[in-house]
């Protein structure tokens, strides 16, 4: 199982309210195992933090603020 500081956890958060993600990216751009990132995105998504989006063709993760901004554009057209 993928351990993790609270430091690991922070960082993910953070750049995961600047945008969508796709985690393979997010782990590149934060010089971290994919699984590290994984693990924490999952947890983050468990306690309701952040959660995926679809963009219709590709899966991506989010902070909840972020995506509910994102539906809300979708929804104006």
């Amino acid at each position: 199982m993928a351990d993790y500081t609270e430091e690991d956890r922070k960082k993910v958060l953070e750049q995961l309210g600047k945008k969508t993600w796709k985690i393979p990216e997010l782990a590149k751009i934060l010089k971290m195992d994919k699984k590290v990132v994984k693990k924490i995105v999952q947890d983050l998504i468990n306690e309701g933090v952040a959660a995926y989006w679809s963009s219709g063709s590709t899966t991506y993760v989010s902070t909840k603020e972020h995506i509910d901004e994102l539906e809300k554009r979708r929804a104006e057209g």
